[in-house]
């Protein structure tokens, strides 16, 4: 016997017409023709330097060389999809670290997604990178990360980033325990830095009012200090769990937020297996 050199086609094309006993009938069922199936068979004998069929009044019949063949048609097709299988589970599975920028304002949400992403993939390393509006979307557009976290309008948005909205977050007006009461124009209020990211997405959203003692806080994190010293400050609602209260005469509000990646970056499969887990938190929580 020659040596066997026969390609997946051919075998596949074997296998077909063995199962349904007849060329016509295989050639129907693998969408070819007759005389195609034919010389596909032929080919086979060729190469085998043998029969692999007989012909009997009620079709046809495998010979013994042809009873050996089929066994190893049937083992390498069942690997073949095996493998198939197995690389298509694969293909969403992250072998990359994630790099992701977070806005301050959505820190607890990012972080919660990070643990949710370590518990699924225990050896893989998380990089997360902490920066306002402008210099996140810098970050995004040169590629250092791979995905990040924004709050605020998509309008404001460089033109040359893809977003994904994840939903909205409730922001208001927090004031130290027993200030909920005094008016506006009595509380010492902290505002963002004028031309920040921050102060474009506030003024976006509410009218800004003339603080009494001019002071401004650079990001979340830096206001939500302060508050802690007896200032006021427009921050998210989650903030309100370590000492502060909406104040009650100001209207809560909700800002959005969003993933961002340049349309034509990387988006490997760890980042995309983040934004998964994103999608299945409460982003009210955060």
């Amino acid at each position: 016997m020659k040596t066997l050199g026969l390609n997946l086609r051919q075998l596949q094309v074997f296998v077909k017409v063995v199962e349904l006993g007849s060329v016509s009938r295989a050639a129907e069922a693998l969408g070819s023709s007759q005389p195609q199936v034919s010389r596909t068979v032929a080919d086979i004998e060729r190469k085998l330097d043998t029969k692999v069929f007989f012909r009997t009044p009620e079709g046809l019949e495998l010979t013994p060389t042809g009873r050996v063949l089929y066994r190893f048609a049937q083992q390498t097709l069942s690997l073949l999809y095996e493998t198939e299988v197995s690389l298509d589970e694969q293909v969403d599975v992250p072998a990359c670290p994630l790099f992701v920028g977070v806005n301050a304002a959505v820190m607890s949400y990012a972080m919660a997604g990070a643990r949710a992403f370590h518990e699924e993939y225990p050896t893989l390393p998380i990089h997360v990178e902490v920066a306002s509006g402008h210099a996140l979307f810098e970050m995004v557009q040169r590629q250092q990360v791979a995905l990040g976290l924004v709050v605020g309008s998509s309008l404001l948005f460089p033109r040359d980033v893809q977003n994904f909205f994840l939903g909205e977050q409730e922001w208001g007006l927090l004031v130290p325990e027993g200030q909920q009461e005094r008016s506006l124009e009595e509380l010492d209020l902290i505002l963002p830095p004028e031309e920040s990211w921050e102060w474009h997405v506030l003024e976006e959203r509410i009218p800004l009012p003339q603080p009494r003692i001019q002071v401004s806080a650079r990001d979340v994190r830096a206001a939500c200090a302060l508050a802690q010293e007896g200032f006021a400050a427009y921050l998210p609602l989650h903030c309100s769990r370590v000492g502060l209260v909406p104040h009650a005469q100001q209207p809560r509000f909700s800002l959005e937020v969003h993933a961002v990646r340049p349309p034509g970056g990387r988006y490997p499969v760890s980042a995309r297996a983040y934004m998964r887990l994103l999608s299945g938190l409460d982003l009210s929580r955060y």
